[in-house]
Formats: structure tokens, sequence, C-alpha cells
């Protein structure tokens, strides 16, 4: 079996229906593709686009995380095809979770940069499916119909979205997102937040080309405005922080 037959196999059914692999046979599987192929596989697969690549451990870290919170309700937004919000109702049956998702990406130019509509003009590039039990909300809206405890969002685009989360009226952010501004960086931790490196250690994505080598996937719980402990610190010339702000153009 080629090595892109071999993570389509983990990745997908043959119906096309996803699958969730152990971050084993993922680690190897993806050990074994050429350099670069790993990207155009979750880009351009008709059954994509891919994001996060969960696997089984990694969703029972997610669910013990959101347990040791104590939430009860769970608002995945900018879920797409639901599969994340899926695998969690089926982990842990005691906790409702609900998938959201504006719907923005479904035209695939909308989700791709100027240099990739270049690099792939004429190309077919798949947009974001949303799921049938996914709301059609943006990620404000959903927070309001649904007023859940906990709003997990995984690979946010850049911006001021993830702000606008961690300002929302919820106890907890769990955020999944990427290192080197790939999704919200550093900038998003002036707010109240902890690290959840037991979570990252499972977390597999677009960019583990190597992942015996390198890991991309950064996992942040912010405290949220209904969080006793909800705070955005001030950030001056001088600090830390200051060199992640965000620049105008």
């Amino acid at each position: 079996m080629s090595p892109h037959e071999a993570i389509r196999r983990l990745l997908w059914t043959r119906s096309g229906g996803r699958r969730i692999p152990s971050t084993r046979a993922l680690d190897a599987a993806l050990g074994r593709l050429p350099k670069g192929e790993l990207f155009r596989i979750c880009e351009l697969d008709p059954r994509g686009p891919l994001y996060l690549l969960p696997t089984r451990e990694l969703i029972g870290a997610l669910a013990s995380r959101i347990h040791a919170c104590g939430a009860k309700r769970v608002l995945e937004v900018a879920g797409g095809d639901g599969f994340l919000s899926a695998a969690l109702r089926q982990a842990a049956p005691g906790l409702e979770v609900i998938a959201s998702d504006s719907g923005a990406w479904t035209d695939p130019r909308a989700r791709m940069t100027a240099r990739e509509r270049r690099e792939f003009r004429g190309i077919n590039v798949p947009g974001v499916r949303l799921g049938a039990s996914v709301l059609r909300l943006d990620a404000l809206a959903a927070i309001r119909r649904t007023r859940p405890d906990l709003v997990l969002a995984s690979w946010l685009p850049p911006g001021a979205l993830l702000e606008r989360l961690v300002r929302a009226p919820v106890r907890y952010v769990l955020e999944i997102g990427a290192k080197d501004g790939v999704t919200p960086g550093a900038w998003s931790w002036r707010f109240a937040h902890e690290f959840c490196e037991e979570v990252e250690r499972s977390a597999r994505c677009r960019l583990d080309e190597r992942p015996g080598r390198t890991l991309h996937s950064r996992v942040t719980l912010y405290y949220a405005a209904r969080h006793p402990e909800h705070a955005c610190e001030r950030v001056r010339p001088g600090d830390w922080l200051w060199q992640f702000r965000p620049r105008s153009r």
C-alpha cells in the first residue's frame, strides 16, 4: 500500500466518512508521506478540507479537560462538518455538544490566501461542507442561542474572533490552534488562560508532516467573561507580549 493510500484509509472510510485513528497509527503513516503531501491531501482531497486530525487519544484528553472544567453544555464554533463535536459526544455521552458554523468557508475562495488562489488556479479546491446537525449560525449568534458553559474553537482564522469569544457570556473558551501565526497567536494570551499540554500531546494537524520530530498544535483554555478569574492584561511597549500586537497594514 502506498503512503498516500495508507493515510487516506486512516482518515476516511470508503464511503467518505471520517475516521478517528490512534495517535500511534497516524504518526507512523504521516512519517512515511513525502514532504508536502500532507498539506495537499488535507487541502485538495474532495472529502476535505482537513485542519485538525483528531485521534482517539486527543478526543479522550479533550473530554477529560472539559469534564474537569465542570462544563455540561459545549458549543463548537466554526465546526465545519461537525466531526469533532460528534466524536466528543460519542466519547462523553453525558456531555451536551452542539456544533455551529457560519458557512462562510463553503466557498473555497473564502478560506484561501491570495497566494493559494494563484497556486491552485484551475484546480478543484473543496469548500467546507457543513454537517447535517451543524447549526448555520455565526459564533456569537450561536452562543446567544445555545448558552454554553464552554466554547470549543478549533483552527480559527487569525483575527479578532477569538477575542470576541473570550469576551462573550461563557465561562470557558477552549482553543485548539497552531503555532507560528497560522491561527490566533500569543496576543490572545493577554486574557487569563492556562495551557493544556496533556491535550497538545495527542493533537495532530495538517502541519505535522513529521510528528516524531515536531508538533505544531497549541491548546489553550481561556477564562471567559463569566469566569470569576476573567481578566485582560494591559500590555505596554517593552512588555514581552507587545511584539505580538496586531499591526495596521
